[in-house]
């Protein structure tokens, strides 16, 4: 179990007519436990510099677990005072941060559903046929349906994760999004083979949009740099 203590100091001798100095600690835990938080991103620095400003996404709802004790940390490490980074919580605008300013903050990482769907390799193959989907070709060893498929889940897709049963490949995306229907997973497939091979595409479910990823907003084009760090369970 690892041991993360969180502390704030806010101090100001003229801001209030008495001195201000408080104090407050927390041990950051999993969500309703004293068990530690375990995982983190690790500190991370992410550049800036569009023309025209971008938006990033700097923390994936997918990257932690909904509704647990997750703990954000970003710092806008600029040095000139007009800059500033406006953070959101998907389109939730949450507020500016300053040259210098810094944030802790809870996320609760609700994320959408990720798009899904199998395709199965049937039918008559040969050696040298093919299979392309998400910008990857496979061509066929053999002429057996499960050796393709084992084929077809060893190669890496840019958009997708797989899995195997014999002929049958699952497709998961790697992000929660709203991208619309995946009968378009049936167009997008090309298939080239000697005899009758195809591969037939079932069990196919819609994603849908993450509601609470972490995104930030540069107010310069000129070069602009954000420290970040997130605790999750």
């Amino acid at each position: 179990m690892a041991t993360t203590t969180a502390t704030l100091t806010l101090v100001s001798a003229d801001m209030l007519t008495d001195n201000l100095s408080f104090n407050t600690t927390a041990s950051l835990s999993t969500a309703g436990t004293a068990t530690g938080l375990s995982q983190t991103s690790g500190l991370a620095r992410t550049n800036f510099t569009n023309n025209p400003i971008q938006s990033k996404v700097i923390y994936r709802s997918d990257d932690a677990t909904a509704n647990g004790a997750n703990k954000v940390y970003i710092k806008n490490v600029s040095t000139t005072a007009a800059e500033y980074f406006t953070v959101f919580i998907d389109q939730e605008e949450m507020g500016r941060l300053y040259a210098g300013d810094w944030a802790f903050f809870p996320w609760s990482a609700t994320s959408g559903t990720k798009e899904t769907f199998i395709a199965t390799i049937a039918n008559t193959w040969a050696a040298g046929d093919t299979w392309e989907f998400d910008g990857v070709q496979v061509v066929a060893a053999n002429s057996t349906v499960a050796d393709i498929a084992a084929q077809i889940d060893a190669a890496n897709f840019p958009n997708w994760v797989t899995t195997r049963s014999t002929a049958a490949v699952t497709f998961v995306a790697r992000e929660a999004q709203d991208a619309g229907t995946v009968v378009t997973a049936t167009a997008d497939i090309a298939v080239d083979t000697a005899g009758d091979g195809d591969s037939v595409v079932s069990s196919a479910a819609m994603g849908t949009a993450t509601e609470s990823d972490i995104i930030v907003v540069p107010s310069v084009v000129t070069t602009m740099d954000l420290e970040h760090m997130l605790f999750y369970q």
